[in-house]
């Protein structure tokens, strides 16, 4: 542990319901599948995860354990992974809301100095569990829907939202895929009142790649800066993430009015609608859909924060 580091509260980004019902299935990669089976040829977990459950049932725990068991096999980290997760009432339309209970900068071996990093991320980098017994992720899924469904298959019904979509989506906001911009009163800012970044601000560009964190354009806050984060016209531009986009970077969920809890920390809607293998990490989810997999490009993502 560094005597430099220091430590923050983090965030929460959301999945609301989507107003439209898809039959999509985008299935979970083979190895997670076979390990939530059960079966003999599962692969070696890579990531472990502890949960503590709030108010699940048991059904509703068998759906959790089903995503957790995706990330299970896509990441590596030699420091078990913290959940407390609740199941409770939440907002009008929300689904799930979910991030790391805490964010880290400056920890040994951290890849960027004065940057943010998710506290599951920054344990994973290195090697130690940085914030003692406490959870590395705070995730609540919303009681106040009549019309989840638990299975785990992909053959969701065409009037219920599929909670291990639910779930693996808001697993990945905890794991990283969040970032800290924000539109208040006309003025746009990043860094959480700390005039630093999370890891995941420093890959975000407009059109012209020019990043939103060039103070130069775009001075924190400012109005200037929230026309850039309500624009539409905004991209994760990391080397994988753009890889694994067919050489491009990646658009983002950006709309032109601030929807807290889903802009900036989505990939796109419009360019990943229901059935797009890369749909998971979209603001959105209808009935019938169903995501059980990160998707190339949303790990790809990951990859370029530091998983």
């Amino acid at each position: 542990m560094s005597a430099n580091m220091q430590t923050m509260a983090g965030r929460l980004a959301v999945i609301r319901a989507g107003g439209y019902s898809a039959d999509t299935q985008v299935f979970a990669p083979p190895g997670a599948a076979l390990l939530t089976a059960g079966a003999d040829a599962a692969p070696a977990v890579t990531a472990r995860f502890e949960v503590d459950y709030q108010g699940f049932s048991d059904e509703a725990k068998r759906a959790f354990q089903a995503a957790v068991d995706v990330w299970a096999v896509t990441l590596t980290s030699t420091v078990p992974i913290r959940v407390e997760a609740a199941f409770s009432p939440l907002g009008t339309g929300v689904l799930g809301a979910a991030g790391p209970a805490n964010i880290l900068r400056d920890f040994s071996g951290a890849p960027q100095a004065s940057t943010w990093y998710p506290v599951a991320l920054a344990n994973a980098i290195s090697g130690s569990d940085l914030t003692g017994g406490s959870p590395h992720i705070t995730a609540s899924f919303n009681s106040n829907f009549p019309n989840w469904h638990f299975g785990t298959t992909g053959a969701t019904p065409a009037n219920k939202y599929d909670l291990m979509s639910v779930v693996l989506h808001e697993l990945g906001h905890g794991l990283g895929f969040i970032g800290s911009a924000n539109v208040a009163n006309g003025r746009g800012d990043w860094g959480l009142g700390t005039g630093m970044p999370i890891i995941y601000d420093r890959f975000v560009e407009n059109t012209q790649r020019q990043r939103i964190l060039d103070t130069n354009l775009f001075p924190n806050p400012s109005a200037a800066l929230a026309g850039q984060l309500q624009s539409s016209r905004l991209f994760f531009n990391g080397q994988r993430a753009r890889i694994a986009n067919a050489n491009r970077p990646v658009p983002i969920y950006a709309p032109i009015a601030w929807e807290e809890g889903s802009s900036f920390s989505h990939v796109d809607e419009v360019t990943f609608p229901a059935g797009n293998p890369n749909s998971l990490m979209s603001p959105q989810l209808g009935m019938g859909e169903s995501i059980h997999s990160p998707g190339p490009i949303g790990l790809a993502m990951l990859q370029d924060m530091g998983w």
